[in-house]
């Protein structure tokens, strides 16, 4: 398919590495990427210029041609925003939890086809949106990155082999490789959106019914095996997103975050101390107001940055209990597991790795027509059958393996 023109919104961690994931693809003719900051965008047109072809492309190919950067604040004129995308034929979204809606919106409102990282909703809050994408003939993918994603893929794909799902159980993090003081954590995705996830309530599935959990909560021992010696731990967060409604008459659903051992417990006691509030209060008698959470951020912004020699890795496991046939006396377990590390040879966070590709993926599979039904879609539905294997394959090639196992239930 010839003539596609496609824009990513937002070049930070995320949105570079689709951006330049994209860059290779001969499904795409035109790539423009769009920020508020020059300075990131500039480091896109840099990296573009040092990357290598891969062997998808011809060996003369130059990426950075294919690339236009434009620097636009999509907040300020919503009008304007429409109009500008209106000139593509699609769309990814990799911007932060605020404004994500606001690209979607406009990326209907525009008859572009669009696949978003974050962007999370419910059947019950979407239907408007679903609709008008329905009537302007637009495909919508949202919240297709790492989790909610590919994780909510494996989870459906997995169910759909059993007649009788007793249990979802899914868990996923972003780690250092070497943890290190303070929080054993660093940050691999924007900082503002790490803390939103120790604070909103999670949805779950408990007894087959929806219940609302406090983040942080029912914290875990984990071990991988390609790790005997270490222990993670796995709390609760809100990162089911679409399975509720997708995957139905599951009696027991929940999604955990992995993070080195005692985290959970170390952003629990800054919680306590009303850190993460965002009511502002003095600091001192006639100074300035400051939202204690927006200090927080500030300084695990830097704190906790990424910095030369630090290093990565993803941690991916899902397991669904069920039976394959109706009446079955055994249950087994199918389990998706994945490892991922930093990329020394491209300097790329395993974060941004297992986030984009899924997403920019996604995104090559509508501009080749391999998707083509319209509305607001959720990667677990747009990825079945024939696409499922073809998505794993295309990871695979990229280093991203999933291995795959099932066994009797305890």
């Amino acid at each position: 398919m010839g003539g596609n023109n496609v824009v990513v919104l937002g070049c930070g961690l995320m949105g570079s590495s689709i951006a330049l994931d994209l860059l290779e693809s001969n499904s795409v003719d035109k790539l423009t990427v769009v920020d508020n900051s020059f300075e990131r965008l500039k480091v896109l047109e840099e990296r573009a210029a040092r990357k290598p072809s891969s062997d998808l492309i011809p060996s003369h190919a130059n990426l950075k041609d294919k690339l236009e950067t434009r620097e636009f604040d999509i907040t300020k004129n919503q009008e304007e925003f429409k109009k500008f995308l209106s000139g593509f034929d699609l769309g990814v979204g990799a911007l932060p939890h605020g404004i994500a809606e606001n690209a979607v919106q406009a990326a209907v409102d525009s008859k572009i086809d669009f696949v978003d990282l974050i962007y999370s909703w419910r059947y019950e809050d979407g239907s408007a949106l679903d609709a008008k994408a329905k009537k302007n003939g637009v495909t919508m993918i949202p919240a297709c990155g790492l989790a909610p994603g590919l994780t909510n893929i494996l989870a459906k794909y997995s169910a759909d082999q059993m007649e009788e799902v007793d249990q979802v159980k899914i868990y996923v993090g972003g780690i250092p490789e070497v943890p290190k003081p303070p929080l054993n954590y660093k940050i691999v995705f924007a900082i503002d959106s790490v803390l939103e996830e120790y604070m909103r309530d999670a949805l779950i599935i408990r007894d087959g019914k929806r219940i609302n959990a406090p983040a942080l909560s029912e914290v875990e021992e984990l071990t991988f095996s390609e790790f005997p010696d270490q222990r993670f731990e796995a709390f609760i967060t809100d990162g089911l997103s679409t399975l509720p409604e997708t995957l139905t008459k599951v009696r027991y659903m929940e999604e955990k975050t992995i993070r080195w051992k005692g985290h959970a417990e170390q952003i629990a006691l800054m919680i306590d101390l009303g850190l993460f509030s965002e009511r502002p209060i003095n600091l001192h008698r006639g100074g300035p107001r400051v939202a204690p959470r927006a200090l927080l951020s500030t300084l695990l912004e830097k704190k906790l940055a990424m910095h030369q020699g630090d290093k990565d890795m993803t941690l991916l496991r899902v397991d669904v209990k069920g039976r394959k046939r109706r009446g079955d006396r055994s249950t087994r377990i199918k389990e998706y597991e994945m490892i991922d590390h930093f990329d020394t040879d491209t300097q790329t966070t395993s974060m941004a790795r297992t986030t984009a590709y899924p997403c920019s993926i996604v995104a090559q599979l509508i501009l080749e027509g391999k998707i083509t039904d319209t509305g607001l879609i959720p990667p677990e539905l747009a990825i079945r059958d024939d696409r499922f294997d073809e998505l794993l394959a295309r990871l695979s090639r990229k280093g991203l393996s999933i291995r795959e196992k099932e066994f009797l239930a305890d």
